[in-house]
C-alpha cells in the first residue's frame, strides 16, 4: 500500500470515519492525562500545539473542540505539518473555521508547514517557528501518520522529541496490525498477493521493550489500544475507502479480473462476520524528560 494523500485532499474527510474516531479517542486520552496532571501539579494546559502528519487537521480540530467544550482558553500557536500541501491547506482552513470569530482576542495563530514529519528537516523547519515561552507547555499530536515510518520509535526519539522541552507532551495514535483482517482473509481466499502496508504490532509500540527504548527520552504516561472499525456496505466500498483517503495509488496493482475476484471474496468475508471496515488502533501519551530525569 502506498500513499498519495495530496490527490485525496477533497475526498479524505468523507471517507475518514475510522480516522475521525481514532483522533477523537486520542484527544480524549490526552485530555484525561494532561488535565489530571495540571490539577495535581498546578500547571497550565499546552499553549502551543503541533499536529505532525496533520492530514486535513482532524486531531488538531478535536483538541480545539475539547478545549472549547471545557471552557478552556485556546493555544496561542498551532503548527499543522504534512508533506502534502493540499492537506496542509485544508487543515489550516479547518482550524481557522473551528475558532470562534466572535472571540478574536483568544484566537491562536494557525500556521501550515509543508515538510516530511519523519525527517530531521522537520526539526530545522519547525524549531524557528515555535513560540519561546518556557512557562507554557507544548503538545505534539499525531494521529494516523507514524505507521508510514519504517522506524517509528526512532522517529519519536530523534525527530519529534527534539521539538519538545522537558515536561512537554506527546500523544500519538496509529493503526496497528490487527487492522484489515477481513481484507487479508479475502486476499488469501482469492489467492492474491497482499500489497497492504505492514502495520506495527501494538506490543512493538507500547510493550515493555518499546517503553524501555523510549525511557531515556520520555516518561510513560498512558497507552492502550481500541477497535475503531465502521460499517461498510460491500467489498467494493471497503476497497474504495483506501483510494478516497489517499492510502493507495490511483492505479490498482491487480487486473480487472483479480479485482472482481477479490471483491467477491471480500463480500463473502463481510457476510460471514461483521460487515465492517475493520480498523484497530494503538495510542500512547508521553512526556519529555530532561537529561537529569533520564534513568541512569
Amino acid at each position: 500500500m502506498t500513499s498519495s494523500f495530496g490527490a485525496a485532499a477533497t475526498t479524505y474527510d468523507a471517507a475518514a470515519r475510522p480516522q475521525r474516531l481514532a483522533a477523537s479517542r486520542l484527544v480524549a486520552e490526552a485530555w484525561h492525562s494532561i488535565s489530571a496532571a495540571c490539577g495535581v501539579e498546578g500547571g497550565t494546559l499546552p499553549d502551543g500545539v503541533i499536529d505532525l502528519g496533520c492530514g486535513t487537521g482532524l486531531v488538531a480540530a478535536a483538541w480545539l473542540e475539547q478545549l472549547q467544550a471545557h471552557g478552556q482558553p485556546l493555544p496561542r500557536q498551532w503548527l499543522l505539518v504534512d508533506q502534502a500541501p493540499e492537506m496542509v491547506e485544508r487543515a489550516v482552513e479547518r482550524l481557522r473555521a473551528c475558532q470562534c470569530p466572535q472571540q478574536a482576542a483568544v484566537q491562536g495563530e494557525v500556521q501550515g508547514v509543508v515538510v516530511d514529519a519523519f525527517a530531521g528537516a522537520a526539526v530545522e523547519a519547525l524549531v524557528p517557528l515555535l513560540a519561546p515561552e518556557a512557562s507554557h507547555p507544548r503538545l505534539v499530536l499525531s494521529s494516523y501518520a507514524l505507521q508510514w515510518s519504517l522506524a517509528p520509535l526512532e522517529v519519536l526519539k530523534t525527530v519529534w522529541g527534539r521539538l519538545l522541552r522537558p515536561s512537554d507532551w506527546l500523544a500519538v495514535a496509529v493503526p496497528d496490525d490487527r487492522s484489515f483482517a477481513v481484507l487479508r482473509a479475502a486476499l488469501a481466499q482469492a489467492d492474491l498477493p497482499s500489497h497492504l502496508l505492514e502495520l506495527p504490532a501494538s506490543d512493538a509500540l507500547i510493550g515493555a521493550a518499546a517503553r524501555s527504548t523510549l525511557a531515556d527520552d520520555f516518561a510513560w504516561v498512558e497507552g492502550g489500544s481500541f477497535a475503531n472499525g465502521v460499517p461498510v456496505a460491500s467489498g467494493l466500498d471497503y476497497l474504495r475507502h483506501f483510494t478516497r483517503i489517499g492510502a493507495r495509488s490511483g492505479r490498482s496493482r491487480y487486473s480487472r479480473g483479480q479485482l472482481t475476484r477479490l471483491c467477491r471474496c471480500l463480500d463473502q468475508q463481510l457476510s460471514a462476520g461483521a460487515a465492517e471496515l475493520d480498523y484497530h488502533s494503538t495510542w500512547m501519551v508521553l512526556r519529555r524528560l530532561s537529561p537529569s530525569q533520564a534513568p541512569r
